[in-house]
């Protein structure tokens, strides 16, 4: 019963992912093509990053532009995959109880001959699956991509920099989880959820520009995933961790919230 219930949540939702899934291959694609053209171009490229203002450079984390990790860095990781993957999350999170409620059949998934931890768990489940195989197949594409445009970057930080930005999102499943298993509505879920998210990642791109938030990072899940650079210096185990214990913190929040909550339909 609790494998239909997943697969079910899969098969209600799958257009969705594959758009997602769609998109990141584009974006992926789009931006090692673009690689060639800063290769052939390193010096005039480079020249011109270094005449940017430095608070530009700094907020966007372009170090080394015209370098692989550099590049990839600047171009995927210091924003958009990180953003997507949270979009991902925070929406499969928010969605996962609060949209029954706001759809009206709440009551009839609570008949199931399941309890409510084992209904949450299963639909946490097929969130946090969608989110690591959406990671899973841009980890794929760009360790194709890189060796068809003569990108150089060590895979392990490749893969190490995907595994940041899925335990990234999975944090944010596990807010929009929270969220709308206390509130039961799926706008206040993902409403709340993107908001947090916004902040944490406005702050993290502000902190080289202004001392007192740079004190904060330490606190900033942004910090977290990409903080160490794991292009260049693969998975931070501490911070990963860090990433891990939250996540878990907010799921087994949120399976309390929803096994507490007098659920209306």
């Amino acid at each position: 019963m609790i494998w239909t219930l997943v697969t079910k949540t899969w098969r209600d939702h799958w257009k969705g992912t594959l758009s997602w899934g769609i998109g990141l291959f584009s974006i992926a694609a789009i931006q090692l093509l673009v690689y060639t053209t800063v290769k052939k171009s390193a010096a005039g490229t480079a020249q011109m990053i270094d005449s940017m203002p430095e608070a530009f450079r700094d907020v966007f984390r372009m170090t080394d532009y015209t370098s692989g990790p550099g590049f990839l860095g600047a171009e995927l990781f210091s924003f958009m995959v990180p953003l997507i993957l949270i979009a991902v999350g925070a929406n499969s999170g928010a969605r996962a109880t609060a949209e029954e409620e706001s759809m009206g059949t709440a009551d009839l998934l609570l008949t199931l001959p399941l309890s409510r931890t084992r209904i949450i768990l299963a639909k946490t489940f097929a969130s946090l699956v969608v989110v690591i195989v959406l990671s899973a197949f841009l980890a794929l594409t760009l360790l194709v991509g890189v060796d068809l445009v003569g990108l150089e970057t060590p895979k392990e930080g490749l893969m190490a920099a995907c595994v940041s930005c899925a335990l990234l999102g999975s944090l944010f499943t596990g807010v929009g989880l929270l969220v709308g298993a206390l509130a039961g509505r799926k706008g206040i879920a993902l409403g709340v959820s993107t908001a947090l998210a916004l902040a944490a990642f406005l702050l993290y791109s502000l902190a080289p520009l202004v001392d007192w938030l740079e004190n904060l990072l330490w606190i900033n899940p942004f910090q977290w995933a990409l903080g160490n650079t794991p292009l260049l210096n693969g998975l931070d185990l501490g911070y990963a961790f860090t990433l891990l214990l939250v996540t878990i913190g907010l799921l087994f929040s949120a399976v309390m919230a929803f096994g507490h909550r007098d659920i209306s339909s």
